[in-house]
């Protein structure tokens, strides 16, 4: 049994790894975690390899979040940093069959960032080993406690903005036509139960959304019989979003669909589609076939004569460590044909979804990079290069790559950009269905990036500048023309508005569909607001909020990253799109805040008109599988959705963290969740996160 399918036997959160033990006298591992050391804060782990090969003509590679090198007493082996999360484990000489290698590290946070994908290399063949993890004890975290109230059939997520019971009961044998009625409010309907069931709304988003709560009604009511009663409802905020990330690790086209059906269960409207980073490229450019066919499938590095470890024909193994690229059962490899993407497309409409997809740059761009570099090799066709081979630029990544970012000085940049662009107007138009946007990223661009280009110094030189960050003013122009040119909108992360000349900030502007404002910590909590009132439309994607792989609790057994806090069913509850500063009310560790005073000295919000959605967002570098995909999204992506329909609720304005208001209106969201949305979830037959009580 490999380390991937040992994980992909979880379906929600990693309390236990199994070991099903190995065949005599075959290698495999145990890793163990280490007691963390109080005046260093590191921990000691220790990889142990039973069975070792004789000798030191052998390696062991592996995959891990973060390791730190260097010697540690009494190992029998060396780690070094190959690539990323990618390292390379050499043997010293040593005694017996039994290989011990002791590493200092961070404490381990979490359990699914403990090492894996060990493979072994020896006799010019590569193995993928068994392995088997000692954890150190950890205490489970239970639950945010709640009062369980009674819930009628009407309680829902999103909730219904006005309910108004009469007497008797209807039955709806089937759901009526929608009467189209003007109305002041996109997305408004009116449903009439009165003996018969009338449905009014002010358009096809309306009308579907009214078909969405009749269902809800029947499936909570067990029955098609329904109270009388009218209901008028309508989305607060015009954006509601998810956004899934596929480059890490991949998702299919049929799971992908399996999410739809969800987000249309919540009345989502926006399927935000993240198919191009570092790890992985998921969309078939035709032009270009080794963007998929080489930067959507990793492969252990190939040794040249030269005795280097080179990509060869697929990107490097990344997070689970997959050195097979045929192997489909990995979520490191994959990628959706065109057919496949207008087929998403079209599901997605009827569904009154839209997508938008997004390709990350400058930065976050390494298996685009090496698939360019792969197609020229082929081809001899150097015009779609994204990197300088001259370039000598020294940088490191957020997770430590060092050949990530694009060269935004080489006219064959833009000419792949244009093609992307093309290619994804030509399906969206295919499909019949329409693209808000092209999402171009603009995030975490590595500090030294460009620095050691010579074509990048000259632009530099020709227009006067002294600081390399201003080639993003130069690199976004040229987004700009290309989408301008094509009556285009373009949406990035945050980072795609800041530090830019005022000029090229003004014409932005004028181009923007939205903009994702995601790190609203350490300071930065201010910048959805400050942008907002200087007419930048902002859809609130915080950390703290919104990041769907964040662990729900502090419980290391669960699984998720943790860097940025965790975040729960109440977490996302508690965002509120108008007062930034009041949405989080507990801290990581449950203790009640202090948000009296807040938000004294910071911006207020002026333009509440430009706080057009909320999104929420689900990053891949600790899944595995489908199953993990809903299990980090539901139910805690609940609360989202209810603030992206409900945006002011009757607790705005507290100023108190467990303030009655707030703590009742918390009382009837969880019991929903548990006496609706979870039974729904069962009904559909996928796996969410059950709660720890």
């Amino acid at each position: 049994m490999s380390t991937k399918s040992l994980l992909n036997l979880f379906a929600g959160i990693m309390a236990v790894f199994a070991f099903a033990g190995c065949k005599a006298n075959q290698p495999y591992v145990v890793w163990t975690e280490g007691e963390t050391d109080p005046e260093t804060r590191r921990a000691c782990h220790v990889i142990t390899v039973v069975n070792a090969p004789e000798g030191t003509d052998w390696n062991l590679w592996l995959t891990s979040n973060h390791i730190v090198p260097g010697e540690v007493e009494g190992t029998q082996g060396t780690i070094e940093q190959y690539h990323g999360c990618l390292y390379k484990m050499a043997p010293m000489a040593h005694e017996g069959d039994t290989l011990v290698v002791k590493y200092t590290d961070r404490p381990l946070q979490r359990h699914c960032w403990a090492p894996e994908g060990f493979a072994l290399e020896h006799d010019g063949k590569v193995v993928e080993l068994d392995v088997k993890y000692e954890f150190l004890p950890s205490e489970s975290v239970p639950d945010f406690p709640y009062n369980h109230v009674k819930t009628q059939v009407w309680d829902m997520v999103p909730s219904l903005k006005n309910v108004a019971l009469t007497e008797g009961t209807t039955l709806v044998d089937a759901l009526p036509e929608a009467v189209i009625t003007a109305s002041d409010k996109a997305g408004w309907y009116r449903i009439t139960l009165d003996g018969t069931c009338k449905v009014e709304a002010a358009d096809e988003d309306g009308a579907f959304y009214a078909k969405v709560t009749l269902e809800n009604m029947i499936r909570n009511a067990g029955s098609n019989e329904l109270p009388n009663m009218i209901v008028e409802d309508w989305p607060d905020l015009a954006y509601r979003g998810l956004m899934l990330d596929i480059s890490r690790n991949f998702t299919t086209k049929e799971n992908i669909c399996k999410l739809l059906d969800l987000l249309a269960h919540y009345k989502v409207n926006v399927f935000h589609l993240h198919f191009g980073d570092d790890e992985g490229w998921r969309v078939e450019m035709p032009q270009f076939p080794e963007l998929t066919s080489y930067g959507a499938y990793h492969a252990f590095p190939v040794k040249n004569e030269a005795g280097e470890y080179v990509e060869e024909a697929y990107l490097l193994p990344s997070y689970d460590g997959n050195v097979e690229p045929d192997d489909m059962t990995s979520a490191s490899n994959g990628h959706l044909s065109k057919e496949d993407y207008i087929e998403i497309l079209e599901y997605a409409w009827e569904r009154r979804i839209a997508v938008i997809p997004e390709f990350d740059t400058p930065g976050h761009s390494r298996a685009a990079i090496k698939a360019m570099e792969a197609y020229a090799k082929r081809t001899g066709d150097e015009s779609f290069l994204l990197s300088d081979k001259n370039d000598v630029s020294e940088y490191v990544s957020v997770q430590y790559y060092k050949d990530n970012a694009i060269n935004v000085a080489l006219p064959s940049t833009y000419r792949f950009i244009e093609v992307v662009f093309d290619n994804l107007i030509a399906y969206h138009k295919e499909a019949g269905v329409p693209l808000p946007a092209i999402h171009v990223g603009g995030d975490e661009v590595p500090h030294g990036a460009w620095v050691g280009s010579e074509p990048c110094q000259e632009i530099m030189a020709q227009r006067g500048w002294d600081n390399i960050e201003l080639l993003k003013s130069y690199y976004i122009e040229n987004v700009l023309d290309i989408a301008e040119a094509r009556g285009v909108k373009i949406s990035g992360w945050q980072e795609l508005v800041m530090d830019l000349e005022d000029h090229v900030y003004e014409r932005m502007k004028k181009n923007l569909y939205s903009v994702n404002f995601w790190h609203t910590g350490s300071g930065q909590e201010e910048y959805p607001y400050h942008y907002a009132n200087d007419d930048v439309p902002v859809i609130l994607s915080n950390m703290t909020n919104t990041y769907m792989d964040f662990a729900y609790t502090t419980d290391k057994t669960e699984r998720g990253l943790s860097w940025g806090g965790f975040v729960d069913e109440r977490r996302s509850f508690c965002l509120l799109p108008y007062d930034i500063y009041r949405s989080v009310r507990w801290s990581d560790h449950g203790k009640i805040r202090d948000i009296a005073n807040l938000p004294d000295g910071k911006t207020q919000l002026e333009k509440r008109e430009n706080i057009v959605g909320v999104q929420a967002q689900l990053w891949t570098e600790t899944v595995r599988n489908f199953d993990h995909v809903t299990s980090y999204i539901f139910p805690k992506v609940c609360g989202v959705f209810e603030r992206a329909w409900n945006a002011s609720p009757v607790w705005e304005g507290t100023t108190v963290a467990d303030d009655p208001a707030f703590m009742s209106a918390l009382d009837r969201y969880y019991s929903t969740v548990v006496d609706h949305e979870m039974p729904y979830y069962e009904e559909q037959g996928i796996a969410y996160r059950h709660r720890k009580n």
